[in-house]
């Protein structure tokens, strides 16, 4: 009788429904990362949009996208259109960190070049 619990706690265990709470494999989401320009004086504003969710920070983005299972995917193609002092997109280096963050949390990035 032993081993016949042995073998059932092992099959639960396989399937997964044994499994612990921290142990839970969420889906992959595929989200799309907008920017948009609020202008108001003195200067314009950008908040950076996934969805229904907009971040005014590029650090408050990243919070939000830590929540992101392994193998998501973020689409961005943000135009050819720029002030100049927008998020992301007026610092190399800036795009490189975002970059090597995605990278790190195994979330794919597809930037869509501007034509």
């Amino acid at each position: 009788m032993k081993s016949l619990s042995n073998i059932l706690s092992g099959i639960l265990f396989a399937t997964g429904l044994f499994a612990s709470p921290g142990e839970v494999q969420r889906e992959p989401i595929k989200g799309e990362l907008r920017l948009i320009y609020v202008f108001e004086e003195p200067k314009t504003a950008f908040i950076l949009v996934i969805g229904q969710s907009g971040f005014k920070s590029v650090n408050s983005l990243k919070r939000y996208l830590e929540t992101w299972p392994p193998g998501s995917e973020l689409k961005w193609a943000p135009g050819c259109s720029r002030l100049g002092s927008e998020p992301l997109l007026s610092s190399e280096q800036e795009m490189k960190a975002f970059r090597a963050f995605l990278k790190k949390r195994g979330i794919k990035f597809v930037l869509v070049p501007s034509g």
